[in-house]
C-alpha cells in the first residue's frame, strides 16, 4: 500500500478523528473506518476503532488503494466525508453515522440540499414525547425509574419546578421508600422550596390511599429508589408498588454517558415496569450530543426530557428532534 495511505487507531472514533487531523491537517481525506475487535490486554484490550486517510491532495490512485472499506460500504465524496467526521466528532457513534450520511445522500435533491437532507434523516431519527401528557382526565401520574445514581431525584424536583412554576400546574410529589430508608428526605427539601405537597409511601396500601386523598392536585410526579441488577426483590416490590399507584407514564432515568452495554442493561431490567420512555441525564458531560443518537437507536424509546446539570430548575429541556439535530450537524 502506497505511503501516502495511513491508518490510525483509538478506543473511540472521537480520539481516532483527532490522531488523522493532528497528524495529516485538518482536510485530511477519510477513506475508511471499521470497529476493532476486542483483544486481551493492549491499549485497546476492549476493542476500538481505526480510520484509514491521506493526506490532502493525495492521488486519486492512492485513494482507491482502499475503495471499499469493509465498514462504511465504500469511499464516502468529500462533502459526505466531511459530515460524516462532524457526526463523529459528536460521538455519533461510527456505524451510525454511516448509516445517517448515506439515507442523507441518497435523499437529497441537489448539490448544496445534503446538510438540510442530513438535519431532516436526524429530526426523523429523534422520536418525542413532547414531555409529560396533560391532566385533563384528572390526576396525572407520573413515576421516574431508573438504576441507583442516575439522576431520578434531581430530574423529578427540575420536572415539579418547571411544571408547577412556568405551566401553573398543580403537582405533588411522592418518594417511593419500600425499605424505610428515609429516602424521601430530599424529596421533602425539594417540595418546601417549591411549595408544593410532598409524601412518602412504604406500602402499597399507602400508595392507594395517599392517591385517593390527592383533591386539589392534577399531577403526582413519583421519585422511586435505585434497583440494581442482581436485587430482582427488589424490582418485583417496585412493580407492585407503581402498580397500586396506577401510573399513567413511566419514564426509565439514564445517564447518556453510560456505555451502550450498561445502558441496554438497565433498558432490559426495567422493562417489565411498564416504561414508556426515556430522560437522558449527564448531558454536560458529553463531548457532543451525537450520544443521544447512540442511545436512541439502541434503546427504541421515546425520549421525553433532556438534563444537561444540575441546577434546578433550568437544567432539564423537553427533547425537541429539531434542536438535536440542528446542534448535531452545526
Amino acid at each position: 500500500m502506497t505511503s501516502e495511505l495511513r491508518t490510525f487507531q483509538a478506543a473511540t472514533m472521537p480520539e481516532a478523528l483527532a490522531r488523522v487531523k493532528r497528524e495529516l491537517g485538518a482536510d485530511a481525506v477519510i477513506l475508511g473506518t471499521r470497529s476493532l475487535p476486542p483483544r486481551a490486554g493492549g491499549l485497546l484490550g476492549s476493542g476500538g476503532f481505526e480510520i484509514t486517510a491521506a493526506p490532502h491532495g493525495a492521488t486519486g490512485e492512492q485513494r482507491g488503494a482502499v475503495a471499499k472499506p469493509a465498514d462504511t460500504g465504500g469511499r464516502l465524496t468529500p462533502e459526505l466525508q466531511m459530515y460524516y467526521t462532524r457526526l463523529v466528532e459528536q460521538e455519533v457513534a461510527d456505524e451510525l453515522a454511516m448509516r445517517i450520511v448515506r439515507r442523507a445522500a441518497a435523499r437529497a435533491a441537489a448539490p448544496g440540499r445534503l446538510k438540510a437532507a442530513l438535519i431532516d434523516v436526524i429530526r426523523e431519527s429523534v422520536p418525542t414525547t413532547g414531555g409529560i401528557g396533560d391532566s385533563d382526565q384528572g390526576l396525572r401520574r407520573v413515576a421516574l425509574i431508573g438504576p441507583p445514581g442516575c439522576g431520578k431525584t434531581t430530574t423529578i424536583a427540575k420536572l415539579a419546578a418547571q411544571l408547577s412554576l412556568k405551566q401553573k400546574r398543580r403537582v405533588a410529589l411522592l418518594s417511593i421508600d419500600m425499605h424505610r430508608m428515609a429516602t424521601g428526605e430530599q424529596v421533602r427539601r425539594y417540595a418546601e422550596l417549591l411549595g408544593v405537597e410532598a409524601h412518602v409511601a412504604q406500602t402499597e396500601q399507602c400508595v392507594r390511599d395517599l392517591c385517593r386523598g390527592l383533591h386539589d392536585v392534577d399531577t403526582l410526579l413519583i421519585d422511586t429508589p435505585g434497583v440494581g441488577p442482581r436485587d430482582p426483590g427488589r424490582l418485583a416490590r417496585l412493580a407492585a408498588m407503581l402498580r397500586a399507584a396506577r401510573v399513567d407514564e413511566t419514564h426509565l432515568v439514564i445517564p447518556v454517558t453510560w456505555d451502550a452495554r450498561r445502558q441496554a442493561a438497565a433498558a432490559e431490567r426495567f422493562k417489565g415496569l411498564g416504561v414508556t420512555r426515556v430522560t437522558f441525564t449527564g448531558l454536560d458531560e458529553a463531548v457532543g450530543l451525537g450520544v443521544v443518537l447512540n442511545a436512541i437507536d439502541r434503546l427504541q424509546l421515546e425520549v421525553s426530557y433532556l438534563c444537561d446539570g444540575q441546577i434546578v430548575p433550568n437544567d432539564l429541556r423537553e427533547a425537541s428532534p429539531e434542536r438535536i439535530a440542528r446542534a448535531i450537524c452545526g
